[in-house]
This record gives structure tokens, C-alpha cells and sequence, in this order.
């Protein structure tokens, strides 16, 4: 299920680190729809694995030391949700949020809309994507992080073992990831910056091969930030 969600700012600029805003939008919208499913999605510090992802659209931008400055002060969310009940869950919670005031550093937005987008369905094992927002793969070892991007030998391998985590809430198992591949077409390495750490990620078009039911499931989960192509002809 996706959908997508129309801000205004009061002021057209808006942090280089908005995801943390994002998010703490999302934990307050939870918290007052329903303290259970906020619990549910983000309890204190707890590792929850998610089964949504979103991507953010602006217009045309210009990075200004610790913030975007924005042509205008719209902008767009797009929320892509695996599971049906997670999609009403968060489109209520957001819902409960439009036209209030969410407060940022000297600035702040308000929720305007939101809209639901169609989505496709994928019958071929084998499809090509193109990134709007970074794809972000973690390596832990040693109790630290390491981020990988396309460039790096190891990227498919851990990818694959971040699939496996996420499988972990679905019915799926994670043999069917043992088949997925993923081939740069136009790859891109960015450096993201996500409470004060730089993470080495990727965007461009990839392709990606392997079971129909996982490339589903990344498309619905994971792949909100994405252009998708079957049998190379894009559909969004």
C-alpha cells in the first residue's frame, strides 16, 4: 500500500538532517493516534525492524551549510507499506495530523493532504529500479556500524543479510533470498548525514533478480524511494 503526503513549511528551508524530523513526525503521530501501536513501531531504543519505508520529493534545492533551501515551501512524503494493517495504522495516525503545526528548529510544517497511489504488480523475476533516496546497507561487527555503497565487494553479501533481517518479520523464508541478485546499471555513491554520522550509500538504477514473491515484498517495504521498471518499462 503506498501513499503520499503534501507539506507546507512555514519558511522554504528546511535541516540537512530532515529524516530525524521525519521520524520524530512519525513517533508523534503514533503517540496520538494510539500509545500502543507507537510502542509497537518505536519503543524507547529498541532495535524494531519496520515493515514501511518513506522518501522525501522536494523541488528544485540549494544546500546552504547545515540546511536545504526549497523553491517554495511545498514538499512530498511517500510512505510504502508492506503490510495492510501497518498502511491503515500509519495513513490514521497521519490522518489525525493534518492542518496542525509540527514545530521545527526556528521553522515549521503542516500536513495539508495526503493521497494514495496505485500500485503495480510484479510477474517478471527480474526488474530494474531506479533510486530517488539513498539505499542504506549496514554492516555491524565488533559493535559498530559499517555502511556500504555499490562500490563496495562485500555490498550484494550484506544486502542479502539485511534482506534476511527484514524477512524475519513476514511469513517468507529466508531461503528465497539466496537466489536475489543485484547488478549496478547507473550506479551512484552518496554520503548521508543521519545523526551526526556520515553513512556511505547508494542511488542510481540497479537491477534486481530472484524470486517474485521477495521482489514484492522489496517493492511494497523497501522500495518507496524507487522508479520501478518491468521487463524495462518504467512504471512509478
Amino acid at each position: 500500500m503506498r501513499f503520499k503526503l503534501y507539506f507546507e513549511l512555514e519558511n522554504p528551508e528546511i535541516p540537512i538532517q530532515y529524516r530525524k524530523n521525519i521520524i520524530s513526525f512519525f513517533k508523534l503521530a503514533l503517540s496520538e493516534y494510539n500509545e500502543q501501536y507507537y510502542k509497537k513501531f518505536y519503543n524507547e531504543k529498541d532495535p524494531i525492524i519496520k515493515d514501511y519505508t518513506f522518501s522525501t520529493y522536494f523541488k528544485k534545492t540549494k544546500i546552504q551549510e547545515e540546511k536545504i533551501i526549497l523553491e517554495d515551501k511545498q514538499f512530498e512524503l511517500n510512505i510504502s507499506v508492506e503490510n495492510y494493517e501497518t498502511a491503515i495504522i500509519l495513513y490514521n495516525s497521519f490522518n489525525k495530523q493534518k492542518n496542525k503545526k509540527f514545530a521545527l528548529n526556528r521553522n515549521s510544517w503542516i500536513l495539508k493532504n495526503i493521497s494514495m497511489i496505485m500500485e503495480k504488480e510484479i510477474t517478471s523475476d527480474k526488474i530494474a529500479i531506479k533510486f530517488q533516496s539513498p539505499l542504506c546497507v549496514r554492516n555491524r561487527e565488533n559493535n559498530k556500524d559499517f555502511y556500504y555503497s555499490s562500490k563496495h565487494k562485500e555490498f550484494e553479501d550484506v544486502l542479502k543479510i539485511n534482506i534476511k533481517q527484514q524477512l524475519k518479520i513476514t511469513n517468507l523464508p529466508e531461503t528465497i533470498v539466496n537466489d536475489f541478485k543485484i547488478t549496478p546499471i547507473n550506479p551512484k555513491k552518496i554520503v548521508v548525514k543521519f545523526y551526526e554520522k556520515c553513512l556511505e550509500c547508494s542511488t542510481g538504477t540497479f537491477e534486481i533478480s530472484g524470486n517474485k514473491e521477495l521482489l514484492t515484498y522489496l517493492y511494497k517495504a523497501r522500495n518507496a524511494e524507487a522508479n520501478i521498471q518491468q521487463d524495462l518499462e518504467c512504471f512509478k
